[in-house]
């Protein structure tokens, strides 16, 4: 009986293994725990900086999370561009906004 593929995330780096031999033990990233799962259930929206980015108004700084940035700012109301802003490095916990983009 073939086993079905075990793979391992890391909720903070979304660092992905895939098991090859079962031993003993606990598999750690990042000093927490690896999540377990099998392929189809890791998806990449719960895997850090690939969800929904961050959008930041070039116009008036306004930051809003969205798939895609809105044709026209709902703060400033203005037809602005948007720039992403989402954090996908580590100093920032690829999470949320990265600071040092916005300007």
């Amino acid at each position: 009986m073939k086993n079905k593929e075990q793979i391992y995330s890391c909720r903070q780096c979304g660092q992905i293994l895939t098991l090859l031999h079962r031993g003993g033990g606990t598999l750690v990233c990042c000093n927490q725990p690896m999540q377990a799962g099998k392929s189809e259930d890791i998806e990449t929206e719960q895997m850090p900086g690939m969800g929904t980015p961050y959008w930041s108004c070039t116009n008036c700084h306004y930051v809003l999370q969205a798939m895609q940035p809105p044709d026209v700012c709902p703060s400033c109301h203005q037809a602005c561009q948007f720039v992403d802003v989402s954090c996908y490095i580590p100093e920032c916990g690829f999470t949320g906004v990265d600071s040092r983009l916005m300007k």
